[in-house]
């Protein structure tokens, strides 16, 4: 839920199931996950999070980090910078790099921790719409805003993102989560091990994830793929994601 900004529906939903998966099926206590969901994911806490928490917790070249953000996401004016809503982000243009967390800042925060390895899973769209076809900024067409993925991945970071960037992410009603976040946790409990290895590479979750959104949405009438990114000298799509029982 958003003060200022329509809800992203099951959002919350998304980071709850997520959270028991990554005590679950990553094996990460609880004391090195930290949650934040409706009035508790203020800009604020953001931002307590990435400066105070997450340094205490890392040692560089050793510490593997996951980041998971379920909820809306809107590109700046000019479609050259992307950011992630707060619980009280401002969506008009001039508040929003204010109040909002800007994903290349994201990226640069964590990388500059120099950990082993970065996973981020994104359920969020930057086409200026919600799940439920509602626009973001009050005053805005009802037309998707086009924004250009033109942030380069840092070394040995792997993305994967709900949908690519004129589409929406949808929600999945039947499951009462985001059509990813569902197809997700499906892919990491075992159905995205293509070969049976007991083994889940990148590339492996990420055919499965494309297979089953894009099947999905279009029962619902619309078009989703979700996509991988990964620096281009790391072979990210062959890296082993995690090995379950």
């Amino acid at each position: 839920n958003y003060s200022n900004a329509p809800k992203a529906s099951y959002a919350n939903n998304d980071a709850r199931l997520f959270y028991d998966y990554a005590r679950r099926g990553f094996g990460i206590s609880e004391d090195n996950i930290k949650l934040l969901i409706d009035k508790s994911a203020t800009a604020a806490n953001y931002y307590d999070a990435l400066e105070l928490w997450l340094p205490a917790r890392v040692k560089p070249n050793i510490t593997k980090i996951i980041v998971f953000y379920s909820g809306h996401g809107l590109p700046s004016s000019d479609a050259k910078e992307l950011y992630l809503l707060a619980h009280d982000s401002r969506t008009a243009s001039k508040l929003l790099r204010r109040t909002a967390l800007l994903r290349s800042e994201l990226f640069e925060q964590i990388n500059n921790l120099k950990p082993k390895s970065v996973t981020m899973f994104f359920d969020t769209c930057f086409s200026g719409t919600s799940r439920d076809d509602v626009a973001l900024l009050k005053d805005a067409k009802p037309i998707n805003l086009l924004a250009p993925d033109t942030v380069k991945v840092p070394k040995n970071f792997v993305v994967f993102s709900s949908s690519l960037n004129n589409q929406i992410s949808s929600g999945f009603e039947e499951a009462k989560n985001g059509l990813f976040s569902y197809y997700l946790m499906k892919g990491l409990e075992g159905k995205a091990d293509k070969n049976n290895d007991r083994k889940i590479t990148n590339g492996e979750l990420e055919e499965y994830l494309n297979s089953n959104i894009s099947k999905k949405a279009s029962e619902i009438g619309r078009e989703q793929n979700s996509q991988l990114v990964g620096h281009p000298n790391d072979n990210y799509a062959k890296k082993v994601l995690m090995v379950y029982k």
